[in-house]
């Protein structure tokens, strides 16, 4: 190995990630030119930036539910509301047709 440092980008990365879950951590250090540490920190990253992101996501639809679920007993308030109210007109009705 040589004595400078490399910077890697992310598709450089990942490509390397990949040949790691193909061929082993010592396969991929010696074809790539990187330690197996590297190779396990980028692996170890790669996964949790996938477990954020997928919390994300999960988090962003109970929050999307929640919204529809309000919304839908707004609703649902609503057209109990107007059935109460209909229901009293009609009684009023009811009695006055009676008594009149």
């Amino acid at each position: 190995m040589s004595k400078h440092r490399k910077s890697w980008s992310q598709p450089e990365k990942m490509a390397i990630i990949n040949h790691y879950k193909e061929h082993g951590a010592a396969s991929t250090s010696r074809q790539y030119d990187v330690s197996t540490g590297m190779i396990y920190r980028w692996v170890s990253q790669f996964d949790d930036k996938k477990e954020s992101t997928a919390t994300a996501s999960k988090d962003l639809d109970y929050h999307r539910l929640l919204r529809e679920n309000q919304a839908l007993k707004e609703i649902v308030a609503e057209k109990e509301l107007e059935i109460r109210v209909k229901d009293a007109l009609l009684k009023k009705t009811t009695l006055n047709i009676k008594n009149g």
